[in-house]
Parts: structure tokens; sequence; C-alpha cells
């Protein structure tokens, strides 16, 4: 019943709800500031294309694998931001964003300025799915984050973010491993970012390094913010 049009807005708009849900993770629930978000989606973006053209790879155990690739870059970064608060975690975050973009464009690998292309659309038993059919994809994908964020917000993950996002000091105080919670929400939000880059790589079919810019950092925020940091509405919503 929808144009091609329609639905093509409809998957950006899905793709741009689960950036933001992830974010949110970080952000919104353990309150550390990140404005190298697009940085994680590229990386869950190029490690899909890789497998996928290089390696003759199918487009699910390369989706599986751009999350977790990309979830644990999230975990292995999320180490030295974890010296840093306030305004210079975001300067930090903001530089790890800007040297990502730096590697995929000048290291050949990564098809530096020309980009990675032939990245074929998902296929299922055998046949490849339409636009309807991919945007179905995407709201699978949309229900899972969500669940998994219900999940965590109302388990002892969630208390002990909101715990650190009110004050860390006191967190630590009472008992909380904040280091360890603050991996958890690096490498969970950063997970998430890298399915949404792997379906962003496999919908365009194309993809270069000034898709995952720090404007495009700065656009998921935005998201958030406008949304309702902090919440599960809020991000959809944004």
């Amino acid at each position: 019943m929808l144009g091609g049009y329609a639905v093509t807005v409809l998957i950006t708009i899905g793709i741009y709800v689960i950036l933001a849900l992830s974010l949110n993770m970080i952000t919104g629930y353990a309150g550390q500031i990140s404005l190298g978000h697009a940085a994680f989606m590229g990386i869950g973006a190029y490690t899909s294309a890789l497998l996928f053209t290089k390696t003759g790879l199918g487009f699910w155990p390369a989706f599986v694998a751009a999350g977790l690739v990309a979830g644990l870059v999230g975990a292995i970064l999320a180490i030295p931001c974890l010296r840093v608060r306030e305004d210079f975690l975001a300067i930090t975050t903001m530089g790890i964003n800007f040297v990502v973009e730096a590697i995929f464009l000048y290291v050949p690998l990564f098809g530096a300025g020309m980009g990675i292309g032939g990245i074929d659309p998902p296929s299922l038993f055998g046949a490849e799915l339409s636009k309807p059919g991919f945007l179905g994809l995407v709201l699978v994908v949309i229900a899972a984050v969500i669940l998994a964020d219900r999940w965590l917000a109302r388990s002892w993950v969630g208390l002990a973010w909101a715990a650190i996002r009110e004050d860390e000091t006191a967190a630590g105080t009472a008992g909380i491993d904040v280091v360890r919670f603050k991996v958890l929400a690096f490498t969970l939000g950063s997970a998430g970012a890298g399915l949404a880059g792997s379906l962003y790589a496999h919908f365009l079919t194309f993809i270069m390094p000034v898709n995952f810019g720090f404007g495009q950092s700065i656009v998921i925020l935005s998201m958030v913010v406008f949304g309702g940091i902090g919440t599960l509405r809020g991000p959809i919503v944004g």
C-alpha cells in the first residue's frame, strides 16, 4: 500500500531509531556523553561490507559480526574514555570519530575515498528482500532493541547506570563497579550502532567515509536530546 519513496523514508527512519536507542544506552541511561557514535555505525557498516564483498559471507552472519566487532571496539575504546568526564569525555569521543573516519578514508582496505560498492540487499530463503521486506527486517531489529532496552532499564544493570548518571562518586562509594558498568554501556551501545550500520550499508549498497563523519554523530545525538534523553520513547520520537 506504500509507495517506494515512502518505504525508503521509513527504512531510513527505522535505522536512525536503532542508532538513537543505542546511543541512549550510553548517554541517556549511563550518563556518558558521546560525540562519536557514528564511528561505531561506520565500523559495523564496513565490517559487514568487507565480509560480504571480500569473503563472500552472507548478510546474516555479516550482520551479527558487525554488531560484535563494533561492540568489541567500543569496549576497547571505552577504557581510555574512563579516565575523563563531562566536557573532556565529549572531546575524547569526538576525536575517536575523526580517527575512525580518517582510517576509512586513507586505508586502501576500506576503499579509501572511493568507498565500497557492490553490497547487495539481504536475502531470505534464496530470494533478495524487497524494500517492504527490508522495512520488515528493520522493524524486527527495532523491536529486539526495544525489548533489550526495557529489560536492561528494569534490571540491576539499569539501576547501576542510573546511579552512575546521577552521581558517579556516590555510586562508587555505594559499592557499584563504575568502570564495569561504563564499559558495558559503551559495549552495548556500540554494538547497536554496528547493527544499524550493517543495515545502512546493505540498504544503500554503497558506503563512503563521509557517511560516518562527526556531523552524523551530532545528528544522532540531537535526535536523542530532542525526543527526550534517558527515556524509551524519546529517541524513537526524536
